[in-house]
């Protein structure tokens, strides 16, 4: 009997951490197609996160086609070339949100901001906005840099999972 109890209060306790550890949710389920139901009777349930670009047969997608990943690239003026899919690039920067529309950002030295919701913008200087396949980054220094791009909706949030691809290159300096 007291191997019981003994047991009871361990399930308990693992119950108890893995809920404060967000491992397990109380949160309601429910099929595609369905309405959430409350868990509480007078409480209001909690939409899914809404999914933006995004098709499980068809996911948006953007590539780096240059510069080559651990490629060498001359210093200076360094312009990144991407292929997209699934994802109609528009000069809609601050209109609404359209799903599967949008247009990419490019990243030099920091890493894409991936919060859904929140606009994808880091620090003046480490990205530029665009509606085209490629962007130019000017005078590039020597040293290793990292160039990122990721799809956006017309509000700079992220796509809903976030679509993105990045290259290191190593930037020389061309002597003679």
């Amino acid at each position: 009997m007291q191997k019981c109890g003994i047991l009871i209060m361990m399930s308990s306790l693992i119950l108890i951490v893995l809920l404060g550890m967000g491992c397990l949710s109380t949160l309601p389920v429910s099929r595609p197609g369905e309405p959430l139901q409350s868990p509480t009777p007078g409480t209001t349930p909690i939409p899914p996160p809404k999914v933006t670009g995004y098709s499980a047969s068809n996911p948006a997608s953007v590539y780096i086609t240059y510069p080559e990943f651990d490629g060498g690239i001359e210093a200076g003026n360094v312009t990144v070339t991407v292929q997209v899919r699934n994802f109609s690039l528009v000069n809609g920067a601050g209109r609404p949100v359209t799903p599967a529309k949008g247009h990419i950002m490019y990243f030099k030295d920091v890493a894409p901001r991936t919060e859904p919701g929140l606009p994808a913008e880091t620090p003046p200087g480490t990205f530029q906005i665009s509606y085209q396949t490629s962007c130019t980054w000017y005078n590039v220094t020597q040293g290793t840099h990292t160039f990122s791009v990721e799809l956006v909706n017309n509000d700079n949030t992220p796509l809903v999972p976030a679509v993105i691809d990045a290259v290191d290159v190593t930037a020389v300096v061309q002597t003679g």
